[in-house]
């Protein structure tokens, strides 16, 4: 079997998909490559105030079934044991797996869940809009909506263009690596039946060292903002 379609459990057995979770559909996505950023230092990253204080916050939005897209370490995976994390990189899985916070992972393209519809309560998509190509943002927002329960939630995060921190940083932004409107992904997600909107802002001066408290508001300069929205 290939390494691209096994899952593993909390004991670290491997068990394929199907045996996971029931609700498998269609192909697992592509294993880690070398064509993948380095996100080695992202672990360490995490540890300041601003990424702490999203964490803190985040963690009463979620209930029952999660799924945690570009789950990385599993940074948010932790906040609940019924947590699937789904990352391209086999390797951070594992790293998340060892520290304790991803009990059940499998390595899949968030533009190709391997979910059968209406399959989670919860759905984590924190950090990756950024790393998903612009031509392929309404396919990611589809597929997320698509494997979401009827009165399903999303939490979803992104890196606001009209921050300062992305404003330094012009010359390093391509179609990988991008900020995107939290106000445009509002829209979109409306026209897929999210409702409801609520708002967190962390960074509330454009960066990330200076006031990196969230905030319960739409701060569309800040330095990230995460939304909350619910399905009818």
């Amino acid at each position: 079997m290939p390494e691209s379609q096994v899952a593993w459990d909390g004991d670290g057995g491997l068990r394929t998909v199907v045996q996971v979770l029931a609700a498998h559909r269609g192909s697992i996505g592509t294993p880690t490559s070398n064509d993948l950023p380095d996100f080695s230092n992202y672990e360490i990253i995490t540890q300041q105030p601003l990424y702490r204080g999203e964490l803190i916050a985040v963690r009463s939005w979620v209930h029952g079934t999660v799924l945690d897209v570009g789950a990385n370490f599993g940074r948010f995976s932790e906040l609940s044991r019924s947590t699937v994390s789904l990352d391209l990189g086999r390797k951070w899985l594992l790293r998340g797996r060892d520290l304790g916070k991803i009990k059940t992972a499998i390595v899949g393209s968030a533009l190709n869940l391997p979910f059968k519809d209406k399959s989670f309560d919860t759905i984590l998509a924190i950090g990756i809009a950024e790393h998903i190509p612009m031509s392929s943002i309404p396919n990611f927002l589809d597929e997320i909506t698509r494997v979401a329960k009827a009165r399903g939630r999303l939490v979803i995060r992104t890196t606001s263009p009209y921050s300062l921190f992305a404003l330094l940083r012009l010359r390093l932004w391509d179609d990988y690596l991008h900020p995107y409107s939290p106000l445009r992904l509002r829209r979109e997600l409306r026209r897929r039946g999210w409702q409801r909107p609520r708002w967190m802002s962390s960074g509330v001066l454009g960066v990330t060292s200076i006031l990196p408290q969230t905030v319960a508001a739409a701060i569309p300069w800040a330095r990230s903002v995460i939304q909350i929205l619910d399905r009818d």
